[in-house]
């Protein structure tokens, strides 16, 4: 980000800006937010936003936005929590998109087929199954730490809305629903979906779970992907700057949608973070400029070029010689989902991170299998559901219905 933040410099010589960097920045920027100290200009928290929306910490920044004839739904990509109760709060920033990363060299190895050569992308729990048979090789004097078909961020205990939620609404399912306000994790087609992860790692014995993970830990102090452990690997956009500085010509890979129910199409899931100005600074009007700047094609660029995430400048994304420059091959496909409006963000209320530790107890139960899967989402959907808290307004829903 040094590039751009020296531009801003060389063009706004009287507007001094010190980038401050805090390792657990959620919890300092409530201390702050309470204490009525916090910086002019930050990045947000996504969890706390409606909480400090609704408290009236949060400059509105449709005036200026207007007069700068700014248009957030047609210039950039969003996931909600930009504007809320009829104002705009934000300035977009970056967003995320899932697909799978894969190692196109075990698949080679093994016999299997590319999920695009063979599906174009477009394939099934039933193909996936099949693919992922045919490359999990289980630990041996010849290759101690195996090779297993998926491991996926939390290795399937951690956080339902941003590291399995694909599955559920790739099934015909949701996790959420924002005219309730209400977790739907009792929604049979979701509780399938866990149920054929949690299988994926005890029956079939494919997919990295808790314990297989901390064996791979201790096999390689890399990312497994990277090592070479795992053929099919969750991945956000956010790993690929260390792809490319670690994979470099180790093997082929490339990234695809995930696999999807009978009868149901791929859905993705998007996450982002975005720009806000402290309703209470001493300086609104160059904290905008700053935080403008943020969003704008400067700043948007470098994120692009360096693909550091997916720009939430639509045209920055969108650059054919910046992030959709190979490799890998199919960059594109982070796109899809957000162009097409097929993809569900988080669900943004008061104690989101609250309600995903209480999902996580009953995850980690189902996984260890001390409670069947259909038990423990039953236990999760109830105990998250007390803890949901929220003002008079919601998110703004971003997606489009699914396809017919």
């Amino acid at each position: 980000m040094a590039p751009a933040f020296k531009t801003f410099a060389d063009q706004n010589p009287t507007i001094k800006v010190d980038v401050v960097y805090a390792a657990d920045h959620r919890t300092k920027l409530a201390t702050q937010m309470a204490s009525g100290t916090a910086p002019d200009t930050f990045i947000h928290d996504v969890w706390s936003a409606a909480k400090y929306y609704d408290g009236g910490e949060i400059l509105d920044l449709g005036a200026r936005f207007k007069a700068d004839k700014i248009d957030l739904a047609q210039q950039y990509s969003l996931i909600g929590i930009e504007q809320w109760c009829g104002k705009t709060f934000a300035v977009p920033f970056y967003v995320t998109s899932m697909l799978l990363a894969y190692n196109k060299d075990i698949l080679q190895k093994y016999g299997a087929p590319d999920p695009w050569e063979k599906w174009n992308g477009n394939w099934t729990w039933t193909d996936f199954l099949d693919v992922a048979r045919t490359v999990t090789r289980q630990p041996s004097s010849e290759s101690p730490s195996g090779t297993y078909a998926l491991r996926i961020d939390g290795s399937g205990i951690d956080n339902i809305d941003r590291n399995m939620q694909m599955w559920a609404t790739s099934n015909g399912g949701e996790t959420f629903n924002l005219d309730s306000m209400r977790y739907t994790l009792d929604d049979p087609k979701t509780v399938d979906a866990f149920d054929f992860l949690n299988k994926l790692v005890n029956d079939y014995k494919v997919m990295v779970g808790p314990e297989q993970q901390a064996a791979l830990s201790k096999a390689s102090n890399v990312d497994s992907f990277i090592a070479g452990f795992v053929a099919f690997q969750q991945n956000s956009t956010g790993t690929l700057p260390q792809y490319y500085q670690l994979i470099k010509d180790k093997f082929a890979w490339d990234v695809v949608p995930y696999p999807h129910g009978q009868g149901s199409d791929f859905i993705g899931h998007s996450d982002a973070d975005v720009t806000n100005v402290y309703a209470h600074g001493k300086h609104p009007d160059e904290s905008y400029q700053f935080a403008r700047f943020l969003g704008g094609p400067v700043t948007q660029e470098v994120l692009s070029v360096n693909k550091l995430l997916i720009p939430a400048l639509k045209s920055a994304a969108q650059d054919p010689q910046g992030f959709l420059k190979p490799p890998p091959a199919h960059l594109s496909a982070f796109l899809d989902p957000l162009k097409a409006g097929q993809f569900r963000t988080s669900f943004y209320q008061y104690n989101g991170l609250q309600a995903i530790s209480l999902q996580d107890e009953q995850l980690k139960l189902a996984f260890s299998r001390q409670k069947g899967t259909k038990e423990a989402m039953l236990d999760a959907n109830t105990a998250s559901n007390a803890v949901v808290q929220h003002g008079p307004c919601h998110q703004t829903v971003t997606w489009q219905p699914r396809r017919a």
